[in-house]
């Protein structure tokens, strides 16, 4: 039995596991720019940070480690393309906290709610200025274009 198309299967169903969990966060981060029922905005802060619990840090380990595995059972680690996938991964990755996670954890304080930093605060009128001033398409673009990316350096293998 050849196990090489195997993790590559698993590293793509990893992968996959880990933008469902993300899909639901930025579907969160499009539908609060026109809300304004506070109760609704804790609700739906709650929702995107439970999406991005354990299941997708374990899915995107998964994924990591599977493509890691493929990239050394392929015999890829002289590619070009493997590489630039990496950085593609670590940069976005890096990118995605200052522009998705720090906005909402603000959102989450200033509705009352626990962020990773402690306690809530609420701030009824710093949420409605954070929302009003919240714009989810760079960090959409940003993610979207990047696994589209390294989507396509993973099919083509141009170099």
């Amino acid at each position: 039995m050849e196990w090489y198309p195997w993790v590559v299967f698993i590293h793509a169903a990893a992968i996959l596991a880990f933008f469902i969990a993300h899909g639901v966060s930025m579907a969160v981060a499009f539908a609060i720019r026109g809300e304004t029922d506070v109760q609704r905005v804790r609700a739906m802060l709650d929702l995107s940070q439970s999406s991005l619990g354990t299941a997708a840090i374990a899915a995107i380990l998964l994924g990591l480690l599977s493509g890691i595995a493929a990239g050394f059972m392929g015999a890829h680690w002289d590619r070009l393309w493997i590489w630039i996938s990496l950085g593609l991964l670590v940069v976005v990755g890096g990118l995605m906290t200052p522009m998705g996670t720090i906005p909402l954890s603000k959102m989450r304080s200033a509705a009352g709610l626990p962020t990773r930093n402690g306690p809530g605060a609420e701030d009824l009128d710093q949420l409605r200025t954070l929302i009003a001033a919240w714009n989810p398409v760079p960090l959409a673009t940003l993610g979207l274009g990047g696994f589209v990316a390294m989507l396509w350096l993973m099919m083509a293998q141009p170099f």
